[in-house]
């Protein structure tokens, strides 16, 4: 269990964040559930998987060093899922900033518990359960999962090495692209033509006066089960924000992809 004495003398996390547990460590201590889930993830339901996922706060938003370390490349620190939908509420933050301050702060503690989750809801759901770590981080956990070979783990990750040294069989990987330069864009386009499963978001939420993502591309919006499909591209929309902002971000450099830097990809991608 973390004290107070702990939490002031760590540099593992910012002064922001010290203060928060400070105020909130009972609620640090606590038995609360690290795992979580999303209205997207439960859409997998309906093809039979239960999925949990590990939503943790991202980058150096409580950590002093970065948990998502292709963010600042990829450029998607002020676009991150933590600010949408249930995520961005004052329930959903509390508790991604106690996990994030746990597995800072008390490792043993945390994985600890991972595990003891883990394995309850495998006992329930067997070979159908679907474990996601990096719900908003960006973290190697490959020696917990390589722990843990009976249990199906996934990802998305902006670290295009991380895809290649992956030898997990029980470990899928989805890279995700960013269309903030042409340096990403490049690199988006080599996972692509390397035959990796790639998955990219578009900056549209599809409503009255945006565009269509393109049908030339799967919609990974269906579910969050890509474990289940092929490696290909495919698409997402722009989660939270609204219509106006997005708009006016369209001409900006941007982790999301417009038409424009969608058009400037298949071109790469054409070419070999």
């Amino acid at each position: 269990m973390l004290t107070i004495n702990g939490i002031n003398t760590t540099t593992k996390i910012n002064v922001q964040s010290k203060k928060w547990a400070i105020v909130n460590i009972d609620y640090i201590n606590s038995n609360n559930p690290l795992l979580g889930t999303s209205l997207k993830v439960e859409k997998g339901k309906s093809e039979g998987y239960y999925t949990s996922v590990l939503y943790m706060q991202p980058a150096n938003k409580v950590a002093t060093a970065t948990l998502c370390a292709g963010a600042a490349l990829a450029g998607c620190e002020k676009a991150c899922l933590i600010g949408s939908g249930m995520l961005g509420m004052t329930t959903g933050q509390s508790a991604a900033t106690r996990r994030t301050i746990i597995f800072l702060l008390d490792p043993d503690r945390f994985f600890g518990m991972l595990k003891k989750e883990i394995e309850a809801k495998y006992r329930k759901h067997g070979a159908k359960l679907a474990i996601r770590l990096n719900g908003t981080a960006d973290i190697d956990f490959t020696d917990f999962i390589a722990s843990m070979p009976h249990i199906r783990f996934y990802d998305y990750t902006k670290i295009y090495a991380r895809i290649l040294k992956n030898t997990l069989s029980n470990y899928d990987l989805t890279y995700s692209g960013s269309a903030f330069s042409a340096k990403t864009i490049a690199m988006t386009a080599r996972a692509v033509s390397a035959g990796h499963r790639v998955a990219i978001a578009f900056n549209t939420g599809e409503k009255a006066g945006e565009f269509k993502m393109p049908v030339d591309i799967a919609d990974f919006d269906t579910t969050d089960l890509r474990f289940t499909d092929s490696n290909v591209l495919g698409g997402l929309k722009y989660k939270g924000g609204n219509r106006q902002s997005r708009l006016d971000n369209m001409d900006v450099a941007n982790f999301f992809f417009s038409l424009k830097t969608y058009s400037n990809l298949q071109n790469i991608i054409a070419r070999g």
